[in-house]
């Protein structure tokens, strides 16, 4: 991995999940900090995936003359 500027956090986390999470790390061979690093890394990626996702729809929906979600529905319907 790249060097890069980090800061440390202090999050308040639910005892029971802590610990399913630290099975979790055990079990890959990796630490806390890498697992909330690839989970918040995982998360950005997704929502960005979502974005492109809804920008796509709105586009095309545009070009289709659609203008509402209940013209989607319909549409979905048929």
């Amino acid at each position: 991995m790249c060097s890069m500027a980090t800061k440390t956090l202090n999050i308040a986390i639910d005892e029971k999940l802590l610990k399913d999470i630290d099975r979790t790390v055990r079990q890959d061979m990796g630490t806390r900090s890498e697992y909330f690093r690839r989970l918040a890394l995982n998360d950005l990626a997704r929502r960005k995936r979502w974005e492109q996702l809804l920008a796509t729809g709105k586009s095309i929906g545009k070009q289709m003359g659609i203008a509402s979600e209940e013209q989607v529905n319909r549409i979905l319907k048929d």
